[in-house]
């Protein structure tokens, strides 16, 4: 279950709008809800917020922080 300290650290990542940029990638994984449908911007809110548990979106969402660090990073050094 996301804590704290971590939902600090998506939002900080990806900014107050990440629902879409979250949905997106689950979207690319073809990662659903049980229904077979993309996530919702409230479902996934739940998730981060810590009130609903999900495994599997979690550890999406933090492959998808590392996939994001790692493009600011590289974008950085391209500028130095």
């Amino acid at each position: 279950m996301i804590n704290c300290k971590q939902k600090e650290i998506i939002v900080g990542v990806l900014g107050k709008q990440y629902s879409p940029k979250i949905i997106e990638h689950l979207n690319k994984k073809k990662i659903f809800n049980s229904n077979g449908v993309p996530y919702s911007n409230p479902s996934i809110q739940k998730i981060v917020s810590g009130t609903q548990k999900n495994n599997i979106v979690e550890l999406e969402i933090g492959k998808l922080l590392v996939k994001v660090k790692k493009k600011e990073q590289t974008k950085n050094n391209l500028y130095k």
